[in-house]
Protein backbone atom coordinates (compact mmCIF):
# COMPACT_ATOMS: atom_id res chain seq x y z
CA UNK A 1 0.00 0.00 0.00
CA UNK A 2 1.06 3.21 -1.14
CA UNK A 3 0.54 6.08 1.51
CA UNK A 4 -0.53 9.37 0.66
CA UNK A 5 -2.19 10.56 3.45
CA UNK A 6 -0.16 13.61 3.81
CA UNK A 7 -1.78 15.10 0.91
CA UNK A 8 -5.29 13.68 1.56
CA UNK A 9 -7.91 16.04 3.86
CA UNK A 10 -10.97 14.09 5.32
CA UNK A 11 -13.81 15.93 6.70
CA UNK A 12 -17.54 16.16 6.86
CA UNK A 13 -19.40 17.67 3.82
CA UNK A 14 -20.16 21.64 4.20
CA UNK A 15 -23.81 22.41 2.32
CA UNK A 16 -21.71 23.73 -0.92
CA UNK A 17 -19.81 20.40 -1.44
CA UNK A 18 -22.92 18.58 -1.44
CA UNK A 19 -23.90 18.25 -5.37
CA UNK A 20 -20.08 17.41 -5.98
CA UNK A 21 -20.02 14.90 -3.19
CA UNK A 22 -23.28 12.93 -4.77
CA UNK A 23 -21.68 13.22 -7.90
CA UNK A 24 -18.82 11.58 -6.59
CA UNK A 25 -20.13 8.75 -4.69
CA UNK A 26 -22.91 7.92 -7.83
CA UNK A 27 -20.09 7.93 -9.72
CA UNK A 28 -18.27 5.28 -8.20
CA UNK A 29 -21.70 3.14 -6.93
CA UNK A 30 -22.01 3.12 -10.65
CA UNK A 31 -18.64 1.24 -11.22
CA UNK A 32 -19.19 -0.64 -7.75
CA UNK A 33 -22.77 -1.71 -8.60
CA UNK A 34 -23.76 -1.92 -12.10
CA UNK A 35 -26.76 -3.45 -11.85
CA UNK A 36 -27.79 -0.57 -9.87
CA UNK A 37 -29.90 2.44 -11.67
CA UNK A 38 -27.59 5.18 -11.55
CA UNK A 39 -30.05 7.33 -12.70
CA UNK A 40 -31.61 6.87 -9.27
CA UNK A 41 -31.12 8.89 -6.25
CA UNK A 42 -30.98 7.02 -2.89
CA UNK A 43 -32.98 8.71 -0.35
CA UNK A 44 -29.99 9.79 1.78
CA UNK A 45 -28.96 11.89 -1.32
CA UNK A 46 -32.51 12.85 -2.27
CA UNK A 47 -32.37 14.40 0.84
CA UNK A 48 -28.56 15.07 1.63
CA UNK A 49 -29.24 17.85 4.09
CA UNK A 50 -31.92 16.50 5.97
CA UNK A 51 -29.92 13.04 6.40
CA UNK A 52 -26.71 14.69 7.09
CA UNK A 53 -26.32 18.02 7.99
CA UNK A 54 -29.17 18.97 10.40
CA UNK A 55 -28.87 15.75 12.36
CA UNK A 56 -26.63 14.94 15.58
CA UNK A 57 -26.84 11.46 14.78
CA UNK A 58 -25.18 11.23 11.10
CA UNK A 59 -22.33 12.58 9.39
CA UNK A 60 -21.13 12.36 5.91
CA UNK A 61 -16.87 12.68 5.59
CA UNK A 62 -15.40 12.98 2.06
CA UNK A 63 -11.78 12.86 1.16
CA UNK A 64 -9.81 15.55 -0.87
CA UNK A 65 -6.63 14.77 -2.76
CA UNK A 66 -5.11 18.07 -3.65
CA UNK A 67 -6.18 19.10 -7.65
CA UNK A 68 -7.77 15.60 -7.99
CA UNK A 69 -10.78 16.52 -5.59
CA UNK A 70 -13.14 13.91 -4.04
CA UNK A 71 -11.48 10.71 -3.88
CA UNK A 72 -13.27 8.62 -1.15
CA UNK A 73 -16.93 9.22 1.13
CA UNK A 74 -18.18 7.60 3.58
CA UNK A 75 -21.04 8.25 6.06
CA UNK A 76 -22.92 6.99 9.21
CA UNK A 77 -26.63 7.38 10.13
CA UNK A 78 -28.97 5.50 12.46
CA UNK A 79 -28.88 1.86 12.11
CA UNK A 80 -32.99 1.21 11.21
CA UNK A 81 -33.54 -2.52 12.11
CA UNK A 82 -34.41 -3.50 8.81
CA UNK A 83 -32.23 -6.30 8.13
CA UNK A 84 -33.89 -9.50 8.96
CA UNK A 85 -30.72 -11.85 9.33
CA UNK A 86 -29.44 -9.42 12.51
CA UNK A 87 -33.07 -8.67 13.52
CA UNK A 88 -32.94 -7.83 17.62
CA UNK A 89 -29.13 -7.65 17.57
CA UNK A 90 -28.99 -4.12 18.64
CA UNK A 91 -31.11 -1.95 20.98
CA UNK A 92 -32.80 1.10 20.20
CA UNK A 93 -30.31 3.88 18.60
CA UNK A 94 -27.22 2.10 20.22
CA UNK A 95 -26.51 1.43 16.22
CA UNK A 96 -24.80 3.89 13.55
CA UNK A 97 -24.68 2.31 9.83
CA UNK A 98 -21.80 3.12 7.72
CA UNK A 99 -23.15 3.42 4.42
CA UNK A 100 -21.32 4.49 1.01
CA UNK A 101 -17.61 4.22 1.45
CA UNK A 102 -16.61 4.55 -1.89
CA UNK A 103 -12.94 5.31 -2.97
CA UNK A 104 -12.10 6.36 -6.44
CA UNK A 105 -10.47 3.49 -7.97
CA UNK A 106 -7.51 5.42 -9.26
CA UNK A 107 -6.83 6.17 -6.07
CA UNK A 108 -7.25 2.60 -4.15
CA UNK A 109 -4.29 0.96 -2.00
CA UNK A 110 -3.51 4.54 -0.72
CA UNK A 111 -4.53 4.53 2.65
CA UNK A 112 -7.64 6.52 1.67
CA UNK A 113 -10.26 3.95 3.06
CA UNK A 114 -8.72 4.04 6.17
CA UNK A 115 -8.34 7.90 6.52
CA UNK A 116 -12.06 7.94 5.90
CA UNK A 117 -12.95 5.12 8.88
CA UNK A 118 -10.62 6.52 11.10
CA UNK A 119 -11.83 9.87 11.13
CA UNK A 120 -15.49 8.39 11.28
CA UNK A 121 -14.37 6.47 14.43
CA UNK A 122 -13.44 10.05 15.70
CA UNK A 123 -16.61 11.40 15.09
CA UNK A 124 -18.54 8.91 16.41
CA UNK A 125 -17.01 8.63 19.29
CA UNK A 126 -18.82 12.05 20.25
CA UNK A 127 -22.29 10.42 19.34
CA UNK A 128 -24.03 8.12 21.43
CA UNK A 129 -23.42 4.96 19.62
CA UNK A 130 -22.02 2.02 21.12
CA UNK A 131 -21.79 -0.48 18.10
CA UNK A 132 -20.55 0.91 14.47
CA UNK A 133 -22.19 -1.91 11.53
CA UNK A 134 -21.55 -2.44 8.23
CA UNK A 135 -22.45 -4.80 5.14
CA UNK A 136 -20.27 -5.29 1.96
CA UNK A 137 -20.03 -8.20 -0.44
CA UNK A 138 -17.95 -10.96 -1.00
CA UNK A 139 -17.82 -10.10 -4.99
CA UNK A 140 -16.15 -6.81 -4.24
CA UNK A 141 -12.51 -7.71 -4.27
CA UNK A 142 -10.62 -7.10 -0.65
CA UNK A 143 -13.85 -5.80 0.97
CA UNK A 144 -14.18 -7.98 3.77
CA UNK A 145 -10.32 -8.15 4.24
CA UNK A 146 -10.53 -4.43 4.21
CA UNK A 147 -12.99 -4.09 6.92
CA UNK A 148 -11.58 -6.76 9.19
CA UNK A 149 -7.94 -4.91 9.20
CA UNK A 150 -10.17 -1.75 10.71
CA UNK A 151 -11.68 -3.83 13.54
CA UNK A 152 -14.74 -5.22 12.31
CA UNK A 153 -15.96 -8.51 13.12
CA UNK A 154 -18.22 -11.05 10.88
CA UNK A 155 -21.58 -10.99 12.40
CA UNK A 156 -23.86 -12.80 9.26
CA UNK A 157 -23.39 -13.93 6.09
CA UNK A 158 -26.39 -14.66 3.03
CA UNK A 159 -25.93 -16.99 0.55
CA UNK A 160 -28.07 -14.95 -2.41
CA UNK A 161 -26.94 -12.98 -5.72
CA UNK A 162 -25.70 -9.92 -3.67
CA UNK A 163 -23.29 -12.32 -1.19
CA UNK A 164 -23.87 -10.28 1.64
CA UNK A 165 -21.27 -10.30 4.98
CA UNK A 166 -22.83 -8.36 8.25
CA UNK A 167 -20.04 -6.91 10.26
CA UNK A 168 -19.82 -5.13 13.45
CA UNK A 169 -17.29 -3.15 15.67
CA UNK A 170 -18.01 -1.80 19.19
CA UNK A 171 -17.43 2.02 19.16
CA UNK A 172 -15.04 1.94 22.17
CA UNK A 173 -12.43 -0.09 20.76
Amino acid sequence: MTEVNTKVVVKPVQSHEIEEAIEFAMRVRGEVFPMIDPSVLPKDFQQFTEHYLHREDAVFLIARLGEAGIVGSIGIVPYDGRIEVIKGRYSDNAAAEIVKCYVDPAYRRYGIGSLLVQELGRIVTKMRYTTLYLHTHRFLPGAVDFWERQGFTFIAEEQNEWQIVHMDKFTNI
